[in-house]
């Protein structure tokens, strides 16, 4: 039997031929760690961007379906007002309304009445027809990227959301 060195306090020292890790052994798996964190970091943040634009998309396209009902339902003329600057739509009378998320911005709206500053109104009819419309949706970090079209009919009140291209 081997006996087992000793260190001054009393304790014994581990014996010769047990591993443990080395700093820098410790150190190059940190770098890995930190490398490999870098390059998912972006493409997780690319998805909550995507995800967002797409979230709005849908958002908009509620709320212009819900106008369209209230306003053959109701047989009165309802609008649906969108704030390009403030990211923001609400509806007559401030029925539904809502902020979009910071992630997606309201890029351009085509169609409507322009009120200035950025505001359109949309108005739907009691007829099932719109003023019609065409919302641009982008991600705020890279508008390139993630761009999608909310289209609005103006003969069917119909609404299709796509690519924006």
């Amino acid at each position: 039997m081997i006996p087992r060195r000793t260190i001054p306090d009393g304790h014994r020292a581990p014996p010769r031929g047990s591993r443990a890790f080395t700093l820098l052994e410790a150190m190059v798996v940190l770098v890995i760690v930190a490398i490999g964190s870098a390059l998912v970091m972006p493409m997780i943040e690319g998805g909550f961007e995507a995800r967002e634009v797409r979230r709005a998309a849908r958002q908009i396209a509620s709320t212009m379906h819900f106008c369209r009902g209230e306003a053959v339902a109701l047989g009165q003329p309802q609008e649906m007002v969108i704030d390009a600057l403030q990211n923001s739509i609400h509806t007559t009378g401030w029925g539904r309304w809502a902020v979009l998320t910071d992630r997606a911005v309201i890029e351009d709206v085509r169609g409507g009445q322009e009120l200035g500053d950025g505001v359109v109104q949309i108005l739907f009819f009691p007829n099932g027809s719109t003023s019609g419309a065409e919302v641009i949706l982008a991600g705020r970090r890279d508008r390139r990227e993630h761009r999608l079209r909310v289209g609005l009919d103006p003969l069917l009140g119909t609404v299709q959301v796509g690519d924006a291209g």
